[in-house]
């Protein structure tokens, strides 16, 4: 049922599939029995706290208020690409906390979007491409040079720099990019199990 339901989200415009549902499905599909209308739930009590519904209201809320913070003691845990365990731990991997900044903000009428550079994920405001959140970092604020240095410090520059990396990155390519995290982790642990259930789950994305 859950891969079917994947399956259907995964078929429907780029930017329109839900962050929120397809990245708990994947959290149901490595924790079977998993409840998501649970983790639903625990996203809207989220939302419901934020005082400020703003970009940077939500940044200070979820990194400041709540302690939500880069896991970089079990950077490689496959736990941190759940979205239920970051709730639960207030820890996960940039693209995680990504998806929770980006979707605890769509429940409080703000515009946020993924931003896939190379070596990192960013979150970055609709129709403003001059700021960008770096939710590993406790949501720190970024202008377009600064997102620039941190790529090249990252990639130690053997890696050219293009602006389109900067670009908002479809809801659909999020999910691809959290399933290929999933696969090199699993795959570096020669867990075979879940390597093949991540492996369906990607053969159900059109790309």
């Amino acid at each position: 049922m859950g891969r079917d339901r994947f399956a259907e989200l995964m078929a429907v415009d780029a930017g329109a599939v839900p962050l929120d549902e397809a990245a708990l499905l994947i959290s149901t599909e490595l924790q079977p029995g998993l409840d998501m209308i649970e983790w639903l739930a625990a996203l809207d009590m989220l939302a419901g706290e934020c005082p400020t519904p703003t970009a940077f209201g939500v940044a200070r809320y979820l990194f400041d208020d709540e302690h939500f913070v880069g896991n970089r003691t079990a950077y490689y845990d496959w736990r941190n690409s759940c979205l239920d365990r970051v709730i639960a731990t207030r820890t996960g991997i940039p693209i995680s906390l990504s998806v929770l900044m980006i979707e605890v903000a769509r429940r409080v009428g703000v515009k946020l979007v993924g931003v896939g550079m190379p070596a990192h994920f960013l979150v970055g405001v609709a129709g403003d491409p001059e700021v960008f959140f770096d939710p590993f970092t406790g949501g720190r604020t970024l202008d377009r040079a600064q997102a620039r240095a941190m790529f090249e410090d990252l990639t130690h520059r053997q890696v050219p720099w293009d602006e389109a990396h900067l670009d908002p990155t479809s809801n659909r390519d999020i999910v691809i990019r959290m399933l290929n995290n999933l696969k090199a982790v699993f795959a570096g642990r020669s867990d075979a199990v879940r390597l093949g259930m991540i492996m369906q789950m990607r053969a159900a994305i059109p790309e």
